[in-house]
């Protein structure tokens, strides 16, 4: 049975006998609604169509901005429902699957850390509360930023999508990396890396460490490389989908092209064929480094700092794990090739703008902090290539004042009358200097100044003689 309302009020309906009145009205953009008031009782049915249709006259005004209903809507909805959203629009989007992979764990690690449930709970306190938690844990400052990024990047897809009318984990401060970093890597020695070729060249990967350590290859480079983003005519690689997604071509070392070149004639293949099909794990990295006597086996060590045995009887030994560490705790890794490359061209005398296209960063500054690494040997030899300061001696020499290559009797004659025009002109200036001061004592004196006045006491005051000019300036 329904109840009509006139001018546009609306109408109160039921759909069973007894059931709750559906409010029926039109809204601002002329749509049939309906809406359950969850009630029997009419008279607060009426109360609640009433406010629903002024609420839409304020929208159909404009003083009610209708977005906001979206926006509570929204709100009111799992937060699980938008991150699934979110994994969805970000594999669409062809983003790498690691890299999509590791957003999902992070935003799923959100809900129970922060312990939000809707989309309206994940507030700026919610965040900071997860990342207090990743921090107590004990992890670095660089992974309680990553878990921040993943968190602002994901309610920025909310925004832009309709979701959420600002973002309010932009607020959340990031922590200082530089006073927590975990893993600094160094550049290896000229000698590391003749050897660890050597020992690559016999296990067939030495392409591979040249074209980390010569062009700055990342992982993902060397593994998406294809033998078509080989150019051997313009020595150039051609880099597709890397870390900033967009197409890089870099200039190609001749070893590095000499080396593909023999990996290419050894096993021939098609131009989409990618250049390493398989790739070089950490394992076998790890092992390669230790044959070139780069890393180290360390063994390990339980809760009580007491080394780990495995297997029994003849066979117990102590179990080893290998470490590629240098005595101050810097990482040397495969990305160390790509330091190792950044210093090389720091100490050839590269400008940091060309460094940084040929390292691909968007930020000079990147390279120079993370990726150049210099030290006392690196300064001393700056110092050692400065020009000597020259003597006296020397820079008259080198300006051609000495007066070698002449005779005692000319240098004789021409002192004794560089002497005699030295004294006449001393004679002069005295004199000239004395008339000045006695006709400057004789004006003082008439305006009523004396000797003992601090106009004449100026050796006396400080001990300096009063100036004397020559005529030779």
């Amino acid at each position: 049975m329904a109840r009509r309302r006139t001018n546009g009020s609306g109408s109160l309906f039921r759909k069973a006998p007894r059931g709750a009145w559906i409010a029926s009205y039109w809204d601002h953009r002329g749509k049939r609604r309906e809406h359950s008031t969850r009630t029997t009782d009419r008279q607060t049915a009426e109360r609640i169509l009433s406010k629903l249709v002024a609420d839409d006259a304020l929208r159909r005004d404009g003083v009610i901005d209708p977005r906001d209903d979206r926006f509570a809507t929204e709100g009111r909805k799992p937060l699980a429902e938008h991150i699934a959203a979110y994994i969805t629009h970000c594999r669409h989007a062809g983003q790498a699957p690691h890299h999509v992979g590791q957003k999902a764990t992070q935003l799923e690690a959100m809900i129970a850390g922060g312990r939000v449930s809707r989309l309206s709970d994940l507030t700026a306190d919610a965040l900071e509360l997860h990342l207090s938690a990743i921090k107590d844990r004990g992890l670095s400052a660089r992974s309680v930023n990553f878990a921040r990024q993943i968190a602002v990047a994901f309610y920025a897809w909310c925004v832009k999508t309709g979701r959420a009318e600002s973002n309010p984990l932009r607020v959340v401060p990031k922590q200082d990396e530089t006073r927590d970093r975990r893993r600094v890597r160094r550049p290896l020695t000229d000698d590391e890396l003749t050897r660890l070729l050597a020992v690559a060249r016999d296990h067939g990967r030495e392409a591979w460490y040249l074209a980390a350590a010569l062009a700055g290859l990342r992982k993902g480079d060397l593994q998406r490389l294809t033998w078509s983003d080989v150019n051997f005519t313009d020595s150039t690689l051609t880099l597709r989908h890397g870390k900033a997604r967009r197409i890089d071509v870099v200039p190609m070392h001749p070893q590095l092209a000499d080396a593909l070149s023999q990996r290419l004639s050894d096993s021939p293949a098609m131009p989409t064929m990618k250049v390493w099909p398989t790739t070089v794990g950490d394992v076998t990295r790890q092992k390669d480094f230790l044959r070139a006597g780069i890393a180290r086996r360390v063994p390990v060590l339980d809760a009580e700092g007491e080394p780990v045995k495995i297997g029994t009887g003849k066979r117990e030994r102590i179990k080893t794990r290998i470490v590629a560490e240098d005595d101050e705790g810097r990482v040397i890794d495969l990305h160390a090739l790509r330091t190792t490359l950044g210093t090389q061209l720091a100490r050839a005398g590269v400008t940091p703008q060309i460094a940084q296209r040929i390292m691909r960063h968007s930020d000079y500054r990147t390279t120079l902090k993370h990726y150049t690494v210099l030290g006392l040997t690196d300064t001393a030899a700056a110092i050692d290539r400065l020009p000597s300061i020259a003597s006296k001696s020397q820079s008259q020499a080198a300006t051609g004042t000495t007066d070698a290559g002449r005779t005692d009797h000319q240098l004789n004659c021409q002192q004794r009358g560089r002497e005699t025009g030295q004294k006449s002109a001393a004679s002069r200036d005295q004199a000239r200097v004395e008339r000045n001061r006695t006709g400057t004592a004789k004006a003082l004196q008439t305006q009523g100044f004396s000797h003992d006045s601090p106009v004449f006491s100026t050796k006396r005051a400080t001990g300096i003689e009063p100036a004397t000019f020559s005529l030779e300036g």
